[in-house]
C-alpha cells in the first residue's frame, strides 16, 4: 500500500493533470503538520496562562518568557529551516532526474549535518542559560527584567535539550516531503502533540510544575516519536533509506549543499534576528504589551499554517519537475499554489476576525485583562496583513524548490531590516513613550512594498536544474 501511495503521490506531481488538485490533496497532511507544531508552543501558552501563581502579573510575566523564547528559538533554528529547504531542492531535482543514489547520498549526509550542527546550537543555549550565568543571557539582552527574566531562564534552559530532536526531525520530514510522501510525518506529530498536551497538562495543572512543566512536556513529545523516524530512515522498504556508508561529510558534498542551506540558514536567522530585535521593543513598553503581542502572534502562526504548507507543496513541485526537465509545469505549480494561497488567507481573515476575542479568551483564560485588551487590537492589524502573507510565502515556494534560496535571504534581509525595523525604531521617537502603534504601522506597510520585491526576484528565476548530475 505504501508503495502505490508513493508512486501515487510522484505521479501526480510529475504528470496529473490537475496540478490543483494534487497540491491540495497533498498539502492537507503537511497543512495538519504545520497546524500540530504550532499548538506545541500554543498549548505551553494556554495551560501557563492558568497557572496557580500571584497574580495576572506573575502570568504575564510567564507569558513573556514564553514569548521571548520564540524569536531567540526561530534564530537559532534557522539552522534547521536551511537544512530542510536545501534538502527540498536537493533530493526532489536528484529524486525528479531519476538519480535516486545521489537523492540517498545527499539525505544520508544531511542528516549527519542536522545532528552536528544542533549540538553545537544546544552548547551555546544550555551555556548562556541561568544554570552557568545565574540568568538567561538572551532574555536579558531583549530587555527582560524581574519575574520574565527568571521564568525565561528555566525556560530557555530545558528546551536547550530539544534541538538535537528538532533538527533531525526537519530534515527527515523534507527529505519524504521531497519524493511526495506527507502523510507519515503528520502521523508522528498527532503522537507527538497528543503526548505534549497530557504531560503539559500533568505537569502544570496538576504537579504545578510551571513553567517548567510546560519545557519538559514539549521536550518529552519531541523525544517519543524519535524511535519512529529512525527505524523509517534506516529500514523503509519504500521510501528512500539512508545509508551509513553516505552518512560521512566530505568538502565537496559540503560544498554542494551549502549552496543551498547557507542562503536559506542566513535568511532564516537574519528574520529571527529581527523579530529579536521587535520583541526588545515590545518589552519596553511592558510585560501585559508583551504577553498580547504574544497571542496574536500565536493566532497569526496558525492562521497561516495552510499557506505554509501550500508553499511546502510547491516546492516539492518546482523542485521535482525541474529535475524530470518539465520547467512549465514547475512554473504552473507556483502560479496555481500563490492564486490557492491568497484566497485562503482572505477567507480566513473574514473568519478569525469576528470570532478573535473569544479564542483569546480560550488562550489567556481571561476577558478582563489589559493583555486581552492589548491582544484583541494587535490581532486585527496583524491579520488584515495575512493575504499578502500569502503572497509572500508563494514566493519562498518557487525561491526554494527552484534552488534560488538567496532570494529567499534578499526578500528577509529587505523585509525586516529595509522596511519594518527602520520604521519602528522611527516610531519611538515619533510617537509618545507608551504608543506602540508604530509596530503595527512597520508590519503593514513592510508585507506590502516587499511583495514588489519578490515579483522583481522571480523574474530572474529560469526553472533550470540547480544540482550537480
Amino acid at each position: 500500500m505504501a508503495r502505490t501511495i508513493k508512486k501515487q503521490n510522484l505521479e501526480r506531481i510529475l504528470h496529473h493533470p490537475s496540478i490543483l488538485k494534487g497540491i491540495v490533496i497533498m498539502a492537507i497532511p503537511v497543512f495538519l503538520n504545520n497546524f500540530l507544531k504550532s499548538l506545541h508552543d500554543l498549548v505551553d501558552a494556554v495551560f501557563v496562562a492558568r497557572m496557580d501563581v500571584g497574580g495576572q502579573e506573575q502570568l504575564d510575566a510567564a507569558l513573556a518568557a514564553l514569548n521571548i523564547h520564540w524569536p531567540v528559538f526561530s534564530f537559532f533554528m534557522a539552522l534547521a529551516a536551511g537544512l530542510g529547504i536545501a534538502t527540498v531542492a536537493i533530493v526532489s531535482q536528484y529524486t525528479g532526474a531519476g538519480r535516486k543514489d545521489l537523492a540517498t547520498k545527499y539525505a544520508s549526509k544531511l542528516i549527519t549535518l542536522a545532528i552536528v550542527l544542533a549540538l553545537i546550537v544546544s552548547l551555546i543555549f544550555f551555556f548562556t542559560s541561568d544554570t552557568f550565568l545565574g540568568f538567561n543571557l538572551f532574555a536579558y539582552l531583549m530587555g527582560a527584567r524581574g519575574d520574565a527574566l527568571d521564568y525565561a531562564g528555566e525556560y530557555f534552559r530545558i528546551r536547550s535539550y530539544e534541538f538535537v530532536l528538532v533538527f533531525v526531525f526537519i530534515v527527515y520530514q523534507s527529505i519524504r516531503q521531497a519524493t511526495g510522501e506527507t502523510l507519515y510525518p503528520v502521523i508522528l506529530n498527532v503522537g507527538g502533540i497528543l503526548t505534549n498536551i497530557l504531560l503539559t497538562w500533568l505537569f502544570v495543572s496538576k504537579l504545578n510544575m510551571g513553567v517548567a512543566g510546560a519545557a519538559y512536556a514539549t521536550l518529552i513529545a519531541q523525544a517519543v516519536v524519535m524511535p519512529f523516524i529512525i527505524v523509517d530512515l534506516f529500514r523503509s522498504k519504500e521510501h528512500i533509506r539512508l545509508s551509513i556508508k553516505d552518512m560521512g561529510i566530505d568538502l565537496d558534498t559540503l560544498k554542494d549543499m551549502s549552496r543551498f542551506a547557507l542562503p536559506a540558514s542566513v535568511g532564516q536567522a537574519v528574520s529571527s534576528l529581527g523579530f529579536v530585535v521587535i520583541q526588545s521593543v515590545v518589552l519596553r513598553y511592558g510585560d501585559m504589551v508583551s504577553a498580547g503581542f504574544s497571542v496574536g502572534n500565536r493566532i497569526s502562526s496558525l492562521l497561516l499554517n495552510p499557506v505554509v504548507a501550500i508553499s511546502t507543496i510547491s516546492a516539492a513541485y518546482v523542485g521535482l519537475n525541474i529535475g524530470h526537465g518539465q520547467p512549465t509545469r514547475a512554473k504552473n505549480a507556483y502560479k496555481i499554489s500563490r492564486n490557492l494561497s491568497l484566497s485562503l488567507m482572505v477567507i480566513g481573515v473574514a473568519i478569525i476576525i469576528p470570532l478573535r476575542f473569544p479564542i483569546i479568551e480560550l488562550i489567556l483564560g481571561t476577558n478582563s485583562s489589559e493583555s486581552y485588551r492589548i491582544a484583541g487590537e494587535y490581532t486585527v492589524w496583524l491579520l488584515l496583513t495575512q493575504p499578502l502573507m500569502g503572497l509572500f510565502q508563494s514566493y519562498i515556494g518557487v525561491f526554494n524548490g527552484s534552488g534560488h534560496s538567496d532570494y529567499t535571504l534578499k526578500m528577509a534581509m529587505v523585509r525586516l531590516w529595509g522596511i519594518r525595523i527602520p520604521i519602528i525604531l522611527l516610531g519611538l521617537f515619533l510617537l509618545p513613550k507608551d504608543d506602540y502603534r508604530g509596530i503595527y504601522w512597520a508590519m503593514m506597510i513592510s508585507n506590502f512594498l516587499i511583495l514588489f520585491y519578490g515579483n522583481y526576484l522571480i523574474k530572474g528565476i529560469k526553472y533550470d536544474v540547480q544540482v550537480r548530475l
